[in-house]
């Protein structure tokens, strides 16, 4: 099972999605951790987020992701809200 310290060597390091018809890389440009619900949650619950240019346009989807350790992972990713510059992107772990 994914925990936040399998991401942490990749903060503010580009990763590649496999994406059609060639494979995207976005920056992780953070780790979100949130409070574990005693007796519910089997893992701390976390969020990645990302950050990419804005010719780089991601749909709400799951992806391959290649962090280089133990992957690939198949992760969630969806849409916030972009900047003028930036995309922004999240996968939530829970």
């Amino acid at each position: 099972m994914l925990a936040p310290e399998d991401f942490e060597p990749w903060v503010g390091r580009k990763v590649r999605l496999s994406t059609l018809p060639n494979p995207v890389e976005i920056t992780l440009a953070r780790i979100e951790r949130r409070p574990a619900l005693i007796g519910i949650d089997t893992r701390v619950p976390f969020s990645l987020f990302f950050e990419a240019p804005l010719e780089v346009y991601l749909m709400d989807a799951s992806y391959e992701m290649d962090c280089g350790k133990g992957g690939p992972h198949e992760i969630l990713i969806s849409q916030l809200v972009p900047s003028a510059t930036t995309r922004h992107y999240q996968a939530v772990f829970s």
